[in-house]
């Protein structure tokens, strides 16, 4: 018998992962990626007798290896919170899918393990983006206004770190993240001893949104936002960060960032209002992409098409 433990490069991801296999050990093969690598599910070889357990990673991407899985009678257990499409009917399937605006997969885990180990599900809040949610989680937890900030910078910098069109583009792979997270155990803020991680992420966090925060916009509305970005290390990066930050300082505000690949493609992130929490998910499905209802992204725009994104962008959320 093999466990394999499949899951985003994300703060989602690895703190869900990280927070779950504090409850629940197992010596499982990782498997994981870059943020916008949607296909992960894909790269397990499993059986009969093989346990496959997937985290913050879309079903409706990964609908067809999930039943390939399935059919060679290996077990699946999965916790999201994107839209899943159609679910599989199989005994051998268990799904934990919230999709929920203001639910993360660390949320659906930390209730899976009843809150065994829950700043780990705080600074995933923070990650993605859940500002008020998070605040509210650490006050509850008696935490001191240092510690709050910590646990948020954490959050945020390895969110930032899952940014880049391939591993060689981010500062530290997934996996080494992971082996870090792991090394802390329960105490999440020993994540900031480990080797020179947590103050690299933090000073080119700090750098790239210095950097994005002084761009022009593309398009503005009412309630909504389009930046274009060249093709460059930095902008890949920060894309998300920088999505997240413009929508939790405005709160009305939509927002959507469009970096140039370097087939000419453009590769884009869609942050819906947090007043209101919705649709971005639908209309990057419209698009090739996908996502959940407060946040969703698209791979490979064509510059044409850009237009038309920007009609709909606004139909949407102006």
């Amino acid at each position: 018998m093999t466990n394999y433990d499949v899951f985003n490069g994300d703060t989602d991801g690895i703190f869900a992962w990280h927070q779950l296999r504090l409850a629940h050990p197992s010596d499982a093969t990782l498997v994981t990626g870059v943020k916008r690598d949607v296909g992960l599910v894909g790269r397990v070889e499993a059986g009969e007798g093989d346990l496959v357990t997937v985290m913050d990673v879309s079903h409706a991407k990964n609908r067809k290896d999930v039943q390939r899985l399935l059919d060679s009678g290996a077990t699946v257990e999965y916790f999201d919170h994107h839209d899943p499409g159609e679910l599989i009917e199989h005994p051998n399937i268990t799904y934990h899918i919230n999709t929920e605006p203001n639910v993360s997969t660390g949320l659906i885990v930390n209730s899976h393990v009843n809150g065994k180990n829950r700043l780990w599900s705080v600074a995933t809040a923070f990650g993605d983006n859940h500002m008020d949610l998070a605040m509210n989680m650490a006050k509850s937890e008696n935490l001191n206004e240092d510690q709050i900030i910590l646990l948020k910078q954490i959050g945020l910098v390895v969110n930032y770190n899952s940014y880049g069109q391939t591993v060689e583009d981010l500062f530290f792979s997934p996996e080494e993240i992971a082996k870090a997270v792991k090394a802390c155990g329960s105490d999440i803020f020993r994540f900031t001893e480990q080797s020179n991680i947590f103050p690299t992420l933090l000073e080119n966090f700090s750098a790239d949104m210095s950097s994005a925060v002084c761009q022009e916009p593309y398009s503005i509305s009412d309630n909504a936002v389009i930046y274009t970005l060249p093709n460059e290390a930095w902008t890949h990066r920060v894309m998300g960060s920088f999505s997240n930050h413009l929508v939790s300082t405005n709160k009305d505000l939509a927002c959507a960032i469009a970096v140039l690949n370097s087939d000419g493609t453009y590769r884009i992130s869609v942050r819906s209002s947090i007043n209101n929490p919705y649709g971005a998910g639908n209309l990057c499905k419209n698009f090739g992409g996908g996502g959940r209802e407060k946040a969703g992204g698209i791979n490979n725009l064509s510059a044409s098409d850009m237009n038309t994104f920007k009609e709909e962008f606004e139909k949407v959320f102006a």
